[in-house]
């Protein structure tokens, strides 16, 4: 009877053993990449620059932008806030960080065109989502 429980009992260790094996396989691809890791440290410093000059120095802000308004420029504060938490959570491999952040992108072109910007700077903010396109579509399986 011994043999019949210790035979049992290597099998769930050996099981066990192939679980954690294949873990650590999938950490050890779970790569991000340089360009990946470059344009999310970009946005843990930019985003957070960004949002704390739009809500200490507004007025400067709307003397270089005439067009637009106090409360668009809150906005736009709270979203480069916002921009902080999913790039923290594309950092962490979250899809909805990535869906979030191209709803973003397009929120603020809309709002770069209505406050007058003009179509070629405001397609040019368009680059992070293509970026985050481009650095996340061979890695999506590692995305939950």
């Amino acid at each position: 009877m011994d043999t019949g429980s210790d035979t049992k009992e290597q099998e769930e260790q050996e099981q066990v053993e192939k679980k954690i094996e294949e873990q650590e396989e999938r950490k050890a691809e779970k790569k991000r990449g340089f360009w990946l890791t470059l344009f999310l440290v970009l946005m843990f410093v930019v985003n957070p620059l960004t949002a704390f000059t739009y809500f200490t120095n507004p007025e400067m802000v709307l003397q270089a932008s005439p067009d637009m308004t106090v409360g668009i420029l809150y906005f736009l504060g709270v979203i480069a806030t916002i921009n902080v938490a999913i790039a923290a959570g594309i950092w962490m491999w979250k899809k909805w960080a990535v869906f979030s952040f191209f709803a973003i992108a397009a929120i603020a072109f809309c709002i770069n065109l209505y406050i007058g910007i003009g179509i070629i700077p405001s397609l040019i903010g368009l680059i992070g989502p293509v970026i985050i396109y481009l650095t996340t579509r061979s890695r999506w399986q590692h995305f939950s």
